[in-house]
């Protein structure tokens, strides 16, 4: 029996009115028939496969869309942090280049800035609009070295990049900035050129600082004049060109005479002022092409370049010597200073700058041995006479500690009685090899360099331990005076250094006393008279001598704690035939006692002027007629003759 039709087949064969699907058919239609409905089955088959398959297809296809459709979130998310990100980053940039002392800037072709970001005006001043459509070079104020300028154009006009180019420009109020910029060349995509862009900073502080170094360097702090770097520099490129060109030119060493004296007494701010004024006072005398330098201390060196004749030289050296004499004033008080002066010449006194200038500096050393206030040139001569200041001040450093150094005494006696009233103590060196040596021939030498001092000291306890051993052998010691140098009296450890002598020898104060010039008590009274005051409150005895020498009057007198006022041997020479000499010894003598001081005459070595003093009521002498300075066992056996005699006339 054959399968039932299909359903769709049965429908279509009852609307063609084929009868009943139900009903049998004839053989060969009925396999018909089946064959139509098993077709008719497989389509269903099929369409219910492809309808499966479309399911399953849409349902992945929905995973895949939802898959992509979080990926595209996630991108998206991704994509807005990322631009707040950037947003966030470039806000921080623009902040940062706004507030910060570096910039942007950018040029077009033509080289003018078309772009300046706010960093410029931070570090500058300048508005940045100011600045927009102008070229570097042109801008107002621009300060740079002609030869770095040219390379900086000479790279612009070229296309290549730079780096640290410098240079300056005058901000608001006239404030001088200094900028540094690197750029580089912008081109198209054809290589046209666009222009530039680049950065810039703020080198100011670091130019300033540098300029400042420089100045340090070459110039001196104080008084602002060339120091001797750069005084050497400058000598060099003047030797340089004196043996291109057959030049010559000649070295001016001046130092001033007494600045220790005034600065130790002083102090250091007069010294300051001083030197400042000097050096002031020496440019402005000289040539533009001149060149003055300090070398140190109060030295002062001039470089003169062109012939170097003598008459020409001479000249320089007296305008020289002027300006330095003129009074300086400090504090309402003038000061007056004078300066000693050595020259030498290029090529005749040396082919080099260390020998210039120690041949310049030697006959500055004779000029003031020979009286100051002076110059000299150098010649052969004055080198050898040099090299034996040179070894003597050498061997003078170690006379002290050698024991070298001894005390020649020399007598002061009493004009009305004719009896011995007092020593003053002056000082020798015996030299291993030249001798016995006088106090001109190395005092002078001390005084300069600084010798003095521990010299000085070493007088003062040796006369008061010989005082003291007099005594103690039972002789009529006499008073005993000590000098004082500017540098000791100046000295802050005076007082102790006299307390410490006089206790160490056990010498009574008042056997002690101290001799002062004139011209140190004049160059700052005020504190003169304070250490006078301090010294007389220790008892001992205060001496002024070479009183009339220098610049004080006589009514200056009056302030002065001193016991005695020693008439200079410049006046007494000229007695009793000069009659200034004689009217200034009388007014000396008069004032003197007025105020209750004694007078003692120097360099008595005439009778005629012995009898003079005496006639005008003079206290004491002492001179070559008196005695000639004396060593201690010599003026002991005079006191033991004057003992002796004393005893026999009891």
């Amino acid at each position: 029996m054959s399968e039932p039709l299909h359903p769709l087949l049965q429908r279509q064969l009852r609307r063609v009115g084929l009868g009943s699907p139900d009903a049998p058919a004839a053989a060969p239609w009925q396999a018909l028939l089946d064959l139509v409905s098993s077709a008719y089955g497989a389509l269903d088959q099929q369409r219910y496969l492809l309808e499966d398959s479309q399911e399953l297809a849409s349902a992945e296809m929905a995973d895949l869309y939802a898959a992509l459709q979080d990926e595209r979130d996630r991108l998206e998310s991704r994509v807005r942090e990322r631009t707040q990100a950037l947003q966030l980053s470039e806000a921080r940039l623009a902040s940062l280049v706004s507030m910060s002392s570096d910039w942007i800037w950018e040029q077009d072709a033509e080289l003018r800035f078309t772009y300046i970001s706010d960093g410029a005006r931070n570090a500058t001043g300048i508005e940045a609009a100011t600045l927009i459509g102008r070229k570097r070079v042109a801008i107002d104020d621009f300060d740079a070295p002609p030869e770095r300028v040219a390379r900086h154009v000479a790279q612009l006009e070229a296309r290549q990049p730079f780096r640290d180019f410098i240079y300056g420009i005058r901000g608001p109020e006239g404030r001088q900035c200094y900028i540094r910029v690197s750029g580089e060349p912008l081109f198209g995509a054809d290589g046209t050129f666009l222009g530039y862009r680049g950065v810039g900073s703020d080198e100011t502080q670091a130019t300033l600082a540098a300029h400042h170094l420089q100045q340090l360097a070459s110039f001196d702090s104080l008084t602002g004049m060339p120091n001797r770097n750069m005084f050497i520099a400058e000598l060099d490129l003047a030797l340089a060109r004196a043996r291109r060109n057959g030049g010559t030119f000649a070295l001016c060493f001046m130092d001033l005479d007494r600045f220790k004296t005034i600065n130790d007494s002083l102090g250091h701010a007069a010294g300051d002022v001083l030197l400042t004024t000097v050096g002031a006072r020496l440019r402005d005398l000289l040539r533009e092409s001149d060149l003055v330098a300090r070398l140190g201390g109060d030295e002062f060196v001039a470089l003169l370049e062109g012939p170097s004749d003598a008459p020409a030289l001479s000249a320089v050296a007296r305008k020289m010597l002027a300006a330095v004499s003129e009074p300086v004033v400090l504090d309402g008080r003038k000061l007056w200073i004078t300066g000693s002066c050595g020259i030498a010449c290029y090529p005749a006194d040396g082919g080099d700058a260390e020998t210039l200038l120690k041949n310049a500096d030697a006959a500055m050393y004779q000029a003031k041995a020979e009286g100051k206030d002076t110059f000299r040139f150098y010649t052969a001569e004055l080198a050898a006479q040099t090299a034996h200041l040179f070894a003597l001040e050498a061997d003078l450093r170690h006379a002290v500690e050698r024991a070298e150094l001894v005390l020649h005494y020399q007598p002061k006696i009493d004009l009305a009685t004719g009896r011995l009233r007092g020593v003053e103590a002056l000082v020798r060196w015996q030299h291993p090899t030249r001798g016995l040596l006088a106090p001109g021939e190395f005092i002078g030498l001390a005084e300069e360099s600084g010798l003095i001092v521990p010299i000085g000291g070493w007088v003062m306890q040796a006369a008061c331990c010989q005082v003291r051993a007099w005594m103690d052998a039972g002789l009529a010691a006499p008073r005993c005076a000590v000098n004082l140098s500017a540098r000791q009296f100046g000295s802050e450890s005076l007082l102790d250094d006299v307390r410490r002598s006089l206790q160490q020898s056990g010498l009574p104060a008042d056997a002690l006393e101290i001799e002062i010039t004139e011209s140190v008590l004049m160059s700052d009274p005020d504190r003169a008279n304070l250490t006078l005051q301090e010294l007389h409150a220790l008892g001992v005895h205060i001496s002024i001598d070479d009183f009339g020498t220098g610049y004080s009057s006589l009514a200056y007198l009056k302030r002065l704690p001193a016991h005695t006022v020693k008439l200079d041997r410049s006046f007494v020479s000229g007695l009793p035939a000069d009659r200034d000499d004689a009217a200034i010894t009388q007014a000396v003598i008069a004032l003197s006692h007025s105020l209750e001081m004694q007078v003692v005459a120097e360099g008595v070595e005439t009778d005629a002027q012995l009898d003079f003093l005496r006639r005008l009521g003079c206290d004491q002498a002492q001179g070559y007629l008196i005695g000639r300075p004396m060593p201690a066992g010599q003026l002991a056996q005079r006191l033991q003759s004057r003992r002796e005699l004393l005893s026999q006339a009891a």
